[in-house]
């Protein structure tokens, strides 16, 4: 059975219940959580939700990023304020770019920015360094991507689909990419609402149900049994998932 992971994003006016994540984690066989931390650094609930994961045998990464980045030291300062506590196992980068809005005419520029901030964050801590892409950046920027591959320890693909076909093909590129640096990887799915330019429907399992995304990635993890840089499922988030009909 493929190893399974989540993120759990710890808002601050209404952080999820330590206790029912922890209970769900077990409940779904999830043996890796992906914990936000603020700016700041932990806050007792961060501490809470951590020590109520660990308590079930869950590994917990320190997650986090911002569009903004790729340049300056922004990284390394969150991971250092992150880590201090020695509360985590490793360190989930979720940073996107390509998000922003002036991604356009810059995408080299914002991408070899990205691949520094992972370099850099890598070499001022001694937990495994994770980042989150998105497939198709393997297909439009095979180079920056390898970069960026190539600084991260591991690397989870937010292929963000709804049937395992479309799962595997979004993502074939960019898992050849990876498997090629003997790095691991992590397929992600969506649970949630997504917003436009894409059909919803077609990218998360919102509106499917619980049954549908067992189906589907029983399939996937089927499909990539013989891949041995196949390191998983992560589910995001927890939120969206608990709440997934059946």
């Amino acid at each position: 059975m493929a190893n399974r992971a989540m993120w759990v994003w710890m808002h601050d006016a209404a952080p999820p219940d330590p206790a029912a994540v922890a209970a769900f984690a077990a409940q779904q066989r999830v043996t890796e959580a992906f914990v936000s931390v603020p700016w700041g650094g932990p806050t007792p609930a961060t501490h809470q939700q951590v020590a109520a994961l660990r308590g079930q045998g869950v590994r917990v990464s320190a997650l986090g990023g911002d569009p903004s980045w790729t340049t300056g030291a922004d990284a390394v300062t969150w991971m250092q304020r992150a880590t201090a506590a020695f509360l985590f196992q490793g360190v989930h980068l979720d940073i996107e770019p390509w998000t922003r809005r002036d991604w356009p005419g810059r995408e080299r520029e914002l991408l070899d920015g990205l691949a520094r901030t992972v370099r850099d964050v890598a070499a001022r801590t001694g937990l495994p360094v994770e980042v989150d892409l998105a497939p198709w950046l393997a297909e439009a920027h095979p180079r920056p991507f390898g970069d960026i591959v190539a600084r991260a320890d591991a690397v989870t693909l937010m292929a963000y689909r709804d049937r395992a076909s479309d799962i595997l093909a979004s993502s074939a590129a960019a898992r050849r990419a990876i498997v090629g640096a003997r790095k691991p990887y992590r397929l992600g799915v969506e649970t949630g609402p997504v917003a436009e330019p894409e059909p919803t429907a077609a990218q998360t399992f919102a509106d499917d149900g619980r049954a549908v995304l067992e189906r589907e990635l029983a399939a996937v993890t089927a499909s990539l049994a013989g891949d041995a840089r196949f390191a998983g499922i992560a589910v995001h988030d927890v939120e969206s998932w608990r709440t997934l009909g059946a």
